[in-house]
Parts: C-alpha cells; sequence; structure tokens
C-alpha cells in the first residue's frame, strides 16, 4: 500500500515506533513530559481515538534519555491495578538492575573468599539467600529476590524499595472508574513518584469525589479538539505521497463532525485510499486524480439541478413540521425589473412566499452573480392566480466568497458536504434545512438569516 495506514489505527500498549505530529500534541507531549520529570501527578482525558495512549507510549519511549524507568500498565478489561502492575514486572530485569549494586558490597551479605574457593559464584549465593529471611532494612536483597506480596500493599513495597535505587515514573492507560480508588491510594501514598494516567472523557465524568478530581486536575490535559495543522501534518505522516489530495478532504469532513478522532481520520485515509487503488493500482498520479475527482463536483449546473430536487424533497418531509402549506415541484419563472429568470426553490408558508436559488461552484467564483441580484429585487410572487409577499429571499451554495445583497439570505453547503448529499446522505441534507428552517422561525421579522 502506497499509505503507510496501520490496519488497526489505534494505538496499544505493545505498540513500537509510535507516530506523534501535530503542534498540539508536541505540546501535550511536553506537558506530560515535564509532570514526569518533576514527579507530578497528570492526567489525560479524552474521547478513545484522541491519541491518549499514543502520548502514553511517546513519553515511555522518551523518559529513558532522562535515566526514568517507566512501568507502562494497561487496565483495559483489567480489574485490578497490582494484577497488571505484576504482570508487568520482569524479575530478569529486576536482577539486572540490582545485581551490580548488590555486588559492590559481597561482605555484607556473607559472601567470603572461601565461598569463591570453592565454586560458588555471588549470583548462586544471593539466590540461596533468597530462600531465607530477608531483613526489613535490606531493599536491594527484597528486589533482588523479589519478596513481595503479590498484591496492592506489595505493589506499593516494591515501587517504595525500587525508587531508592532509580527514577522511575508510572504510566496507566485505559482507567476507569472503577480503578479510581486504588489510584487514588496511590497518589497519595507518599512514594514521591511520577504518575501519569490517560482516562477516558465519559469515565472521568463518572467520578464523584471531589478530592480524586481535584488531584487529577492539578496537571490536566484535555484531549479535547485538533486545528487544521495537526490534521494536516498527521494526513502527511501517514500518507505523504496522496497528503495534498488528502487534507482537504479530511479537514472538511473533521469541520463538519464527520470524522471526529485521530483513529476516524487514519480509518477514513486508509479505507479512501484502498477504494481508489482498486482502479489505479500504485499508479500515483491515477491515485491523485480518483480522489481528488470523488469529492468534487463533476458538472456544477446539473449537480445544482440534482441539489435542488433534493431540497425540494426534504422541504416536503418537514412540510407539517414547520407549517409549510406548498412546495412547488420544480424551479419557478418570474420577471423583474425587465428580466426573466428561474427560481430554484419556491414554498409558501403562513400565506407568504420563500425563493431561494442554487449556485453550486467548483472553483473560485466572480464576487457577483445577476441572478442573485435579481433575486434581490424580486417582492411578490404569483401562484394560482394569487400574489404572494416574500418574505425570505436566499441561496443555496458551496462558495463563501460568493457576495450576496442584504435582502438575500446565504445557506452554505461545503462542497464535501454537497458531493456527500448527492451520493445519497440524507442525514446532512436533513441537519442542513432543518437548521434553516428553524431559523426562519426562530428570526420571524429580522431582515437577514446567516446560515453557516
Amino acid at each position: 500500500m502506497i499509505c503507510d495506514v496501520p490496519k488497526v489505527a489505534v494505538t496499544t500498549w505493545s505498540s513500537k515506533g509510535v507516530i506523534l505530529v501535530g503542534p498540539t500534541y508536541r505540546q501535550y507531549l511536553n506537558k506530560a513530559l515535564d509532570a514526569v520529570k518533576n514527579k507530578e501527578v497528570a492526567s489525560i482525558i479524552g474521547q478513545p481515538g484522541m491519541g491518549k495512549t499514543t502520548i502514553l507510549k511517546k513519553v515511555e519511549e522518551s523518559v529513558y534519555s532522562f535515566s526514568i524507568t517507566p512501568f507502562y500498565l494497561d487496565l483495559a478489561s483489567k480489574g485490578e491495578i497490582e494484577d497488571e502492575f505484576w504482570s508487568k514486572v520482569s524479575g530478569d530485569k529486576i536482577r539486572s538492575f540490582v545485581y551490580p549494586l548488590l555486588e559492590r558490597d559481597k561482605k555484607k551479605y556473607g559472601y567470603s573468599f572461601f565461598k569463591k574457593l570453592f565454586g560458588v559464584s555471588f549470583r548462586s549465593y544471593l539466590d540461596s539467600l533468597c530462600g531465607k529471611m530477608i531483613s526489613d532494612d535490606d531493599k536491594l536483597l527484597r528486589l533482588y529476590c523479589l519478596k513481595y506480596s503479590r498484591d496492592f500493599d506489595g505493589m506499593l513495597k516494591f515501587i517504595e524499595d525500587f525508587k531508592s535505587f532509580d527514577n522511575i515514573a508510572i504510566l496507566i492507560d485505559e482507567v476507569r472508574e472503577t480503578h479510581i480508588t486504588k489510584i487514588h491510594r496511590l497518589i497519595n501514598s507518599g512514594l514521591n513518584v511520577s504518575i501519569l494516567i490517560a482516562i477516558p472523557t465519559d469515565s472521568y465524568s463518572r467520578i464523584n469525589d471531589l478530592a480524586i478530581r481535584r488531584r487529577l486536575d492539578e496537571s490536566r490535559i484535555s484531549l479535547d479538539s485538533l486545528t487544521s495543522e495537526d490534521i494536516k501534518e498527521i494526513v502527511e505522516a501517514y500518507c505523504k505521497p496522496l497528503s495534498e489530495e488528502l487534507f482537504p478532504i479530511v479537514l472538511s469532513l473533521w469541520k463538519g463532525r464527520e470524522l471526529n478522532t485521530v483513529s476516524s481520520i487514519l480509518q477514513f485515509v486508509r479505507s479512501e485510499v484502498e477504494k481508489a487503488s482498486k482502479e489505479c493500482g500504485d499508479s500515483i498520479h491515477c491515485l491523485k486524480e480518483k480522489i481528488r475527482t470523488s469529492y468534487s463536483l463533476s458538472n456544477v449546473e446539473e449537480d445544482s439541478k440534482n441539489l435542488e430536487k433534493l431540497i425540494r424533497d426534504s422541504l416536503s418531509s418537514l412540510s407539517k413540521e414547520f407549517n409549510i402549506s406548498y412546495v412547488h415541484p420544480r424551479g419557478k419563472r418570474i420577471e423583474v425589473k425587465g428580466k426573466s429568470f428561474v427560481v430554484g426553490l419556491f414554498f409558501i408558508s403562513d400565506n407568504e412566499a420563500y425563493i431561494g436559488l442554487v449556485k453550486l461552484y467548483n472553483n473560485e467564483v466572480k464576487a457577483e452573480d445577476e441572478d442573485v441580484k435579481l433575486l434581490s429585487y424580486v417582492s411578490t410572487v404569483e401562484h394560482e392566480k394569487k400574489e404572494y409577499s416574500v418574505r425570505y429571499r436566499f441561496i443555496v451554495t458551496n462558495s463563501s466568497s460568493l457576495e450576496v445583497p442584504s435582502t438575500v439570505n446565504k445557506l452554505e453547503f461545503s462542497t464535501m458536504e454537497v458531493v456527500r448529499v448527492l451520493q445519497g446522505d440524507n442525514e446532512i441534507l436533513e441537519e442542513k434545512v432543518r437548521g434553516f428552517l428553524k431559523s426562519i422561525t426562530s428570526q420571524q421579522g429580522k431582515s437577514e438569516l446567516a446560515i453557516t
């Protein structure tokens, strides 16, 4: 595949070479690292798929350069924090760390020249000591022998011993409200070690203990939103060859809330590239063109007429809810200022007329449009031998640069939204039309109506 997007676009505790890009995430990472270096308690709070685990994994990779040993705990589907902790403690690694410290003071542990002379290695001698009673003051030997109960209190004792010889950080992922009581005990244990936890927003919202919330909020990192620069860097990091084509599409979907997490962005990118690759193979030129045209308008005049029809259908379906007595089934020709033009949308509510145009564009447009100017002059509409005064004039467009007179209101779709509606996304269409009608209802008597 031409783009390096993982099939599972979510970071897990076992992920290697984690990619973290974007100015917002670099800021989050630096804040998390500062908390770890300063032995603080910090929390990363955000929706699933927003990058909590990615930040934790990057912290885990980075703290070794600060001579800090991280303990990474993943509590997903785990009932107790101590069970996950002890599953991550490697006896071999602990002994490798502790052995050189013990070796410096062999005589203290009773290892004599004669034992060495008779072929008893110091390591074998230490192993024999593990079967005997160990003094409460002998932290090194207790670590070497891992003489701890495999429960929460044993975990606290181990951390207390280990931090006497090394700087450590406890990184806890996928914290749920069921873990909070013991997390609070860990925080209040007086161990003076850095503790960085990642907790989903919904779990955080269910924490009722104000004392715990205060501790979690002391150095809180909230993964609430991304900037356009973040999204651009994410797309470039995973799909550089096609980033120019994909970025505006992803950004539009993000602004429309159809994509709302980093993982959803990556899943979308992978899906689009795979779909285009079925026709294009590895041809970059073909892939670029396929992606670009799949989210652009092929024929603006035809697309405008199709969107008109869909809006009329939506107006009809919402007519009872918004007291619409009539929706014209086609464009209506109107004469004004000695000129004739077709109004694509015309409906009646409370014996008043609402008229509108649909004007779609593929590229930058001229600032003014003749039909829009004519629309602004229409004050009455004749229908079945009856004159209706015009209450609202509006234009439906995907152009933010098109200027409209003050008497004409703008209902703006993004090009992406238009394409999705034309492809059959009725949810976007209904949301737009419903929002438009609600605005009309709530702004009765106002001369201007702006919908974005």
